[in-house]
C-alpha cells in the first residue's frame, strides 16, 4: 500500500477532488473480503487464489515473496543442506494465515518439510522485526520489504525456495464499477 496507494490517491484527488474518500488499512486479505460483501468499493491487494470469480481485478504490479534472515551471517551456515536453506531446521517467522502463508504451506507439503515455526505474526510488517530481532527467517512480498525501516537490517537469503509471486492490483465487484466515482479510481 506505502508503494502503490499514495500515488493513485494523489492522481485521483487532482481530477476529482470534490469525492469523499474513506480510507481503511488492515490486511489485504480482509479488504477484498469487504469488497465481496459491499462494505468497501475498492481495495489495493494481491490476487487471491480463491474466490477469483466473486471480483474483478486490475493488475499494478508483480512482487516477488523473499525468505528474509538477521544480517549475521554466521547463524545461516547451520541452516543450510548443499548451500540451499533447510526448512525443516530453520526457525521460522511466519503470518499466521494469508497468501503467502498458504503458498508456503503447500510448498512444505509437496516436498514433504514439516517446519521449525518460532513465531506466527498478524501481517507482513510484523515479520520483518522479527526477523530482524534473530527470531528466524521470515517470507515476505518484495514491495513490503522494500519500504520497510528495518529493510536495510534483514538480508535476502538466494538459496531458499522460489514461491509463486504476488500480482498486486486494484480488487471491486462489477457492480462497483457500476457507480462513477469507482469506475473513475479504476481507470486512472
Amino acid at each position: 500500500v506505502y508503494s502503490l496507494l499514495p500515488d493513485l490517491l494523489e492522481s485521483y484527488r487532482s481530477v476529482y477532488p470534490e469525492v469523499q474518500l474513506d480510507l481503511r488499512t488492515g490486511t489485504a486479505e480482509q479488504a477484498v473480503g469487504q469488497v465481496q460483501t459491499g462494505e468497501i468499493d475498492l481495495a489495493v491487494a494481491a490476487l487471491p487464489d480463491r474466490n477469483r470469480s466473486q471480483i474483478e481485478f486490475l493488475p499494478i504490479t508483480t512482487t516477488p515473496l523473499v525468505f528474509i534472515a538477521p544480517q549475521q551471517p554466521d547463524t545461516l551456515i547451520a541452516l543450510t543442506i548443499e548451500g540451499q536453506l533447510d526448512l525443516s531446521r530453520a526457525p521460522l517467522v511466519l503470518p499466521q494465515a494469508g497468501l503467502s502463508r498458504r503458498r508456503l504451506d503447500k510448498w512444505l507439503k509437496k516436498k514433504r518439510i514439516t517446519p521449525n515455526i518460532s513465531s506466527e505474526v498478524s501481517g507482513n510488517e510484523a515479520i520483518i522485526p522479527m526477523v530482524r530481532l534473530g527470531c528466524g527467517v521470515g517470507i515476505v512480498p518484495q514491495l513490503v520489504l522494500d519500504r520497510s525501516p528495518f529493510r536495510d537490517e534483514v538480508q535476502i537469503l538466494a538459496n531458499a525456495p522460489r514461491l509463486e509471486p504476488y500480482v498486486v492490483g486494484l480488487c471491486s465487484t462489477r457492480r462497483n464499477l457500476q457507480r462513477s466515482s469507482v469506475q473513475a479510481f479504476w481507470q486512472l
